[in-house]
């Protein structure tokens, strides 16, 4: 089928609201993007037609006076161009990521679907979320996004694209992160300067990278602050580090964070937060620390018994390639779509 996928906040290359959509979707069905808070552009990336309506020139804002105006303008922007590369793209239907996307695509009259990529807001829950969940065609959500009747399809990556990675010794750390006051990037950085001999790097961007970066320069080279890469070239970066640290504030119960398949899939031994996901469904294949030191000590450990965890992290590769295959919400996807658009199958 051919889908445009609509959203507000991604970043294309980078976001998981770009990777796992994609990787959902496979080579089974042709997509593009029309992204509302990207700058005003179209362009190819990844092989995949992307469409910015954000803010440029003089319509960048908040202006100090008519931002009512300005936002109502920009706004129109976005709906101009979905329903203009809708017909373009011969679109079967808009796959939207968030709660402003639906609402376009329901004011255009387009065939559309939520697939809710994060937690709603409070001021989602109005009579008006009530009408877009009504005219959607289908409505899935990831894991804890907490959606009242909306089936959970699993936010899985294609771990096929990652290798195995079997170091002689432990060295490096990575913490592939958002670099925001909730993933901790602190703690990870004094975990390392805690620790005798490991080194680590920072990868990610994030409202408080300037200032980490700041403190990373400051640690005689132990520590860097890297950019992001881009999704397709994260699996070559991970060969170069043994150790996957998974650092976050306990925000739920249950915290899911992505990057833990990953470092999995590719033999990193992965340390995380007794909240993270994968401490509740495998705690037998990872270790948990809270404290900077607690880090530390997991670090010490793995620099002097690293060939010990060997077959540790055969057992864990093998465990997420298992239970989170890409194929398994893939399936479950292509049967809803089947269900809602017999006609394309």
């Amino acid at each position: 089928m051919r889908i445009i996928v609509a959203t507000t906040h991604t970043i294309p290359a980078f976001s998981g609201g770009w990777t796992t959509p994609l990787d959902l979707l496979g080579s089974r069905h042709q997509a593009m993007y029309v992204i509302r808070k990207l700058r005003a552009s179209s362009r190819t990336i990844e092989g995949i037609k992307c469409v910015g309506t954000g803010d440029v020139g003089f319509l960048t804002g908040p202006w100090k006076r008519a931002e009512r105006y300005r936002h109502t303008f920009v706004r129109q922007q976005f709906r101009k161009s979905l329903i203009k590369h809708f017909h373009k793209f011969k679109a079967d239907f808009v796959l939207c990521l968030d709660s402003d996307a639906g609402y376009a695509a329901m004011e255009l009259q387009l065939p559309y679907a939520m697939r809710f990529h994060s937690k709603l807001c409070d001021t989602d829950h109005t009579t008006q979320f009530d009408l877009l969940m009504k005219n959607a065609v289908f409505a899935t959500c990831c894991p804890e996004t907490h959606i009242p009747g909306v089936e959970v399809l699993a936010h899985n990556q294609d771990l096929s694209r990652f290798r195995f990675n079997e170091s002689k010794t432990a060295e490096r750390a990575i913490l592939l992160t958002s670099i925001d006051r909730i993933h901790e990037p602190e703690l990870f950085i004094e975990g390392i300067m805690l620790s005798r001999t490991m080194k680590g790097d920072i990868v990610g961007t994030g409202s408080e990278r300037e200032r980490i970066a700041r403190i990373c320069s400051k640690t005689g080279g132990r520590v860097r602050c890297l950019p992001p890469v881009p999704r397709l070239k994260v699996p070559d970066l991970l060969t170069s580090y043994q150790a996957g640290v998974a650092t976050v504030l306990k925000v739920s119960p249950v915290v899911y964070q992505m990057k833990v398949n990953a470092y999995m899939a590719s033999g990193l031994y992965t340390l995380a937060k007794p909240w993270t996901h994968i401490v509740h469904e495998a705690p037998d294949l990872v270790s948990t620390f809270v404290t900077a030191q607690d880090l530390a000590d997991q670090f010490n450990y793995l620099s002097e018994n690293w060939m010990e965890t060997l077959e540790t992290r055969r057992k864990a590769r093998d465990w997420i390639n298992k239970y989170y295959s890409v194929e398994i919400p893939r399936k479950r996807f292509d049967e809803i779509l089947k269900e809602h658009f017999p006609e394309a199958n």
